[in-house]
């Protein structure tokens, strides 16, 4: 994966332009994440009965919106302590970092919403700027389901990855307060759907035990 992206923002790369150059997403968890989340939000959209086009923009807002962490130190992106409160606050920049580099990059789709606003809350209690319910954005929303739950089933370095049941849970817990519960739904239907179904019971006299012959 790679994007132009302006030199100002991140810091210990080299360029020649003077205004802007070629950044490959070389972190491999990064980018393993984001395709994960690109997936699922193509999953939760297809079970919400989105057109093509809107999936699209969906699965671009999953691959899209953690950029803004490359212009994040190593130190904070794979401490595996908590982050202090500076770190925090550091870390909390990402989402508007990432809208000004695709901006800069020449994307003005609607995927950047979802790049701006996946860590808003539906009681308003996240960020950058507070949104409530239906104010954020849909795009963002399907983006904050599908990331919390590739974070809990997956091992980061601060905590091992959760069971499948647990993630579940954890996600009905979050769902109203925090996350869209019509979303949570489609990811959990969407999750069901592809579980192996277990055969049924014949109920042919041919099958599931012997047959008498005459």
């Amino acid at each position: 994966m790679a994007i132009v992206i302006p030199v100002p923002l991140v810091a210990g790369f080299s360029h020649r332009s003077g205004k802007a150059h070629i950044v490959r997403v070389s972190d491999r968890e990064i980018r393993a994440h984001n395709g994960r989340v690109g997936e699922l939000c193509l999953q939760i959209a297809r079970q919400l009965g989105m057109t093509a086009s809107e999936q699209r923009v969906l699965a671009r807002s999953g691959l899209l919106h953690d950029i803004g962490k490359l212009a994040l130190p190593g130190s904070i992106l794979h401490k595996h302590d908590p982050l202090d409160d500076s770190e925090w606050k550091l870390m909390k920049t990402h989402p508007e970092v990432g809208l000004k580099i695709l901006q800069w990059a020449g994307h003005f789709e609607r995927a950047l919403l979802a790049v701006l606003h996946h860590h808003e809350r539906m009681d308003g209690s996240g960020y950058p700027h507070g949104l409530v319910g239906d104010a954020i954005p849909i795009e963002a929303r399907v983006v904050a389901v599908a990331d919390m739950y590739d974070v809990l089933t997956s091992d980061r370095p601060y905590q091992r990855a959760r069971s499948e049941q647990e993630a579940r849970r954890l996600l009905k817990e979050e769902a109203g307060p925090h996350l869209d519960p019509v979303i949570v739904s489609a990811l959990i239907a969407s999750l069901d759907a592809q579980r192996p179904r277990a055969p049924r019971a014949s109920t042919s006299p041919y099958f599931g035990g012997r047959r008498r012959l005459r």
